[in-house]
């Protein structure tokens, strides 16, 4: 289980929202990857925190769950990571279904 900073580029948790996750790497050959039982916090672009918990995981599918609410995702493809969003520590980005 893992701890990953969220980011929401989109503005509200909905249909198209990609979310990036990032986290420190704790080896220099370590690859982060999204797991479930993983959990997530960060701030939406008004201010108002969040936070959810990887519920299910498959391959590049996954549900999160924030506030008591299921959220299925998909593994980003690159036409739908493609922004001018610098994150310094190794993340993933993902969208919400």
């Amino acid at each position: 289980m893992a701890n990953w900073e969220a980011t929401l580029l989109n503005g509200v948790l909905s249909t198209g929202t990609v979310l990036v996750f990032a986290r420190d790497r704790l080896d220099a050959s370590e690859v982060p990857k999204l797991r479930m039982a993983d959990t997530f916090y960060g701030s939406a672009p008004d201010g108002n925190p969040f936070g959810g918990t990887v519920v299910e995981m498959h391959g590049d599918r996954a549900v999160v769950e924030v506030n008591q609410k299921r959220h299925p995702m998909h593994k980003a493809q690159d036409h739908e990571s493609n922004y001018d969003f610098k994150v310094d520590l190794p993340h993933e980005y993902w969208v919400l279904d």
